[in-house]
Order: structure tokens, then sequence, then C-alpha cells
């Protein structure tokens, strides 16, 4: 059978706290991970070189950032 998601995780997963870390398949729309490349805060190291990365971050968000006054 298949694999549904977030039915296995790799130990550094279940370690971390607080969801730091998710495992899944990018290549379900459904899957939480690729839920969550599915916005504008993701990014991957050295991407632009053609490596194709299997490890995708997401940016902090700032909840302040909106009331920073703009340096422009």
């Amino acid at each position: 059978r298949e694999v549904r998601d977030g039915e296995l995780q790799p130990s550094c997963a279940q370690a971390g706290p607080s969801n730091t870390l998710v495992f899944g398949n990018l290549m379900d729309p459904e899957s939480r991970v690729a839920q969550l490349v599915a916005n504008q805060r993701h990014y991957v190291l050295m991407g632009d070189l053609g490596t194709e990365p299997a490890v995708t971050y997401l940016k902090k968000v700032d909840p302040h950032a909106a009331d920073a006054p703009s340096a422009h």
C-alpha cells in the first residue's frame, strides 16, 4: 500500500520541537509539506546553481514587520 502523509517520520523530525522539521512528499499537492512550500516564504540553498536540493526552508515571519516604518 502507499504510505499516507505523516505516517512515517525520520527521527530528527520526531525529536524536533513543535514541528520544526516537516517530512513528506512534495509531489503530492495534498501533503502538509507541499502545502507549506506553496506559499512564497520557501527557498532552497544554491537552487539557482541547478543542484535541485531536496531540502526546502521557510523564511521566518516577523509579526511586527507591518508595524515597522518604511525605510524609503
